[in-house]
């Protein structure tokens, strides 16, 4: 009977590997080809009951598998294998069992994600594996990374960290598989473009790489990145093909590159590994119908000096030449016909082409010429019409062809070639002469408004336009001989000037004589003084006027005074009160702000006995008014004693009235003033 064996506690043996197990066990032939029995190992502690032809190897298992037994609680769970023996293996409660690795397990060779555990079958340096599953970076082995490979999935995974590290790359994204989004495509030059692999310092990538930051061309950002090593030259290392880039099949560009131009070439791994750069040298354009600089265009000759007509005047050094650069001299070129240096009018270049026989000829190249003002460059120097200006009246400025010029109503030309010879202003046309039309038009364009003089006709005048007034103004031409017994005439047909001698007044330059006449002196011909003086007076008071000689009159301020009365009636002075004063004078002025001393009319009466408002009439229209007036003594008529009560009766407006006594005595008076200085009234 064939022996079955089952491990006590469920879940330590999955159910492939138990049925794997009980069928090799079962059928001897799927063990081995000779059908040996097979013995436990020496590490295993359980016991394994089997016939006699069949037995248990410890070889089937990993190595940490291992069973088992002790002597109490023993369990037989049978396993169907199809056949209709089963195998018995017993084991105790306490049996541990570890899960085989493989198939299935990380690591495992795998073709699909079907064929792995965890479900997921990824590339790496060996080959296709079963991938670990993992929730952060410490789960995974060194050299490995914890991703999430797709959009979709939820569970991460120990990916090689730098799987795609050193493959040919074009983008990033060549670079960037199983979840690895940080790996960059990097330039190595002219070996072409490999990618990186994130990192954060040398440590961190594998041997013969550094860490260094680097910035990724598709997105501008910087990020660390592992990259190859370079040589002992100091050129950039050569990326040697991984498994995964030679099965991958990624491209990159590589290329060659010299002073004639660049030349490229794609490139990828293979099974013998990088392929060589099968870029081709750059080298000069030929006649060969190929790219020879992989410039992109096919025979594309540049202009050589030989491919060229020169132009010479017949002038110069003359100097034996058989080449250009044996004339020195400035401006001079060989005229290999002459054999002499001469002087260079220019360099016409033609179009290098390729004949149908490979052989390179020059064509189109013209005979260089003196330069014309006619559009063309004739003397093949780059510029056009050079040489030709056209001088502004305005600044004297030359102005190029093809520069603005032009003012006032010759305003928004352009300077162009009126003929071969010639440059002109376009809208010069506008121009006309400013003939002292006193328009206030610069009629000629020169910058200038009625710069011309106009004429009146007569030759004693010096004409000039007034552009505010736009008329002609004139000026008398000055004949004058600084002489005062002469004419100064001028002839207006001729404009001569004549001084001959006058009859009469004249002066003789002293303000001080009058009546200074032209007659015959001691020095000919002259004024003679006047034998009057000149009478200065300015009509003030308030100066001394005197005429010094030479000088003229001459007032000096003093400090008088002037009567003055500012009454409105004139006659009103010396009556009554009223009377006049004097204006002071003040700095050779009458200081009329105040008249000293006056006594203008009242404008009435004071009742005082004065005649206060000056019309001959002295208080009148006052009235008397009685007074009551005590006196401590009385002296009337001589006597004294009696009433001391007094009436006085007073006129209003003065001190006139008659005192009335109760007793015996009456007294008159003349006036209040002298009746209290007698009463002693205070």
């Amino acid at each position: 009977m064939i022996a079955h064996w089952l491990p006590r506690v469920p879940g330590l043996l999955n159910r492939r590997a138990a049925v794997s197990l009980v069928a090799c066990a079962w059928i001897a032939a799927g063990c081995g080809d000779d059908g040996a029995s097979v013995t436990a190992g020496p590490t295993d502690t359980g016991q394994v009951t089997a016939d006699a032809d069949v037995s248990v190897s410890s070889d089937i298992l990993p190595t940490d598998t291992t069973v088992q037994d002790s002597a109490s609680d023993t369990a037989v769970e049978e396993v169907d294998t199809g056949a209709s023996d089963t195998a018995v293996v017993e084991t105790t409660d306490t049996a541990e069992v570890t899960k085989p690795a493989c198939p299935g397990g990380p690591g495992c060779d795998c073709a699909s994600d079907q064929a792995c555990d965890g479900g997921k079958c990824l590339d790496t340096a060996a080959g296709k594996k079963c991938a670990k599953t993992c929730s952060a970076v410490g789960d995974c082995a060194k050299g490995e990374a914890c991703k999430l490979i797709g959009a979709g999935d939820t569970q991460s995974f120990c990916v090689p960290a730098h799987l795609s590290i050193c493959a040919p790359c074009t983008l990033s994204k060549d670079c960037q598989i199983q979840g690895l989004s940080d790996a960059v495509c990097i330039d190595y030059g002219q070996e072409g473009k490999f990618c990186g692999g994130a990192c954060t310092d040398d440590a961190s990538c594998p041997e013969g790489y550094n860490c260094s930051e680097y910035k990724d061309e598709e997105s501008g950002k910087s990020s660390k990145q592992c990259k190859l090593k370079a040589g002992a030259d100091g050129k950039p290392g050569v990326c040697a093909c991984s498994a995964w880039a030679t099965q991958a099949g990624t491209k990159t560009t590589c290329a060659i590159k010299n002073a004639e131009g660049a030349c490229s070439a794609e490139r990828k791994c293979t099974a013998t590994g990088l392929e060589p750069c099968k870029a081709k040298t750059p080298k000069a354009e030929t006649c060969n119908a190929d790219d020879d600089n992989c410039d992109g265009k096919i025979d594309n000759l540049a202009a050589d000096f030989k491919c060229a007509k020169e132009g010479f005047l017949d002038q110069g050094s003359a100097k034996a030449c058989t080449k250009d650069e044996e004339c020195t001299e400035a401006g001079e070129a060989c005229d290999e016909k002459a054999g002499k240096c001469k002087t260079l009018i220019g360099k016409c270049f033609g179009k290098p082409q390729c004949a149908s026989n490979g052989e390179l000829i020059c064509a189109d190249a013209k005979d260089p010429t003196l330069e014309e003002c006619d559009g063309l460059d004739n003397d093949c120097d780059g510029d056009i019409d050079e040489g030709f200006t056209w001088k502004n009246p305005v600044d004297g400025a030359d102005l190029k062809i093809g520069a603005a010029c032009g003012t006032g109503p010759c305003a928004n030309g352009q300077v162009k070639c009126a003929d071969k010879l010639t440059a002109v202003c376009t809208t010069y046309k506008s121009a006309v002469a400013e003939k002292g039309l006193c328009d206030a038009v610069d009629n000629d364009c020169n910058g200038k408004t009625d710069d011309l003089a106009c004429d009146d006709g007569d030759s004693c005048t010096a004409d000039a336009c007034d552009s505010g007034a736009k008329k002609c103004s004139n000026t008398a031409k000055d004949c004058g001989d600084g002489k005062n017994c002469t004419e100064d005439k001028c002839d207006p047909k001729t404009g001569d000037c004549s001084n001959p001698n006058k009859v009469g007044s004249c002066d003789d330059g002293d303000p001080c004589t009058v009546g200074d006449t032209c007659g015959a002196g001691a020095n000919g011909y002259v004024c003679l003084a006047g034998k009057t003086t000149q009478t200065c007076d300015d009509s003030n008071p308030c100066t001394d006027d005197k005429c010094t000689v030479g000088k003229g009159c001459e007032y000096a301020n003093n400090a008088s005074s002037v009567p003055c009365y500012t009454a409105a009636d004139p006659k009103t002075e010396k009556v009554g009160v009223c009377k006049g004063g004097t204006w002071l004078c003040k700095d050779g002025k009458l200081d009329k702000a105040a008249c000293v001393g006056e006594v203008v009319p009242a404008k009435s009466e004071a009742c005082d006995g004065k005649d206060d408002t000056c019309d001959g009439k002295t208080d009148e229209g006052c009235k008397p008014t009685a007074v009551a007036v005590t006196f401590s003594s009385a002296y009337v008529s001589g006597k004294t004693g009696g009433d001391k009560n007094i009436q006085l009766l007073v006129g209003t407006s003065g001190p006139v009235g008659t005192a009335k006594g109760s007793g015996k005595y009456d007294i008159t008076f003349g006036f209040l003033a002298w009746l209290m200085q007698l009463l002693g009234a205070k």
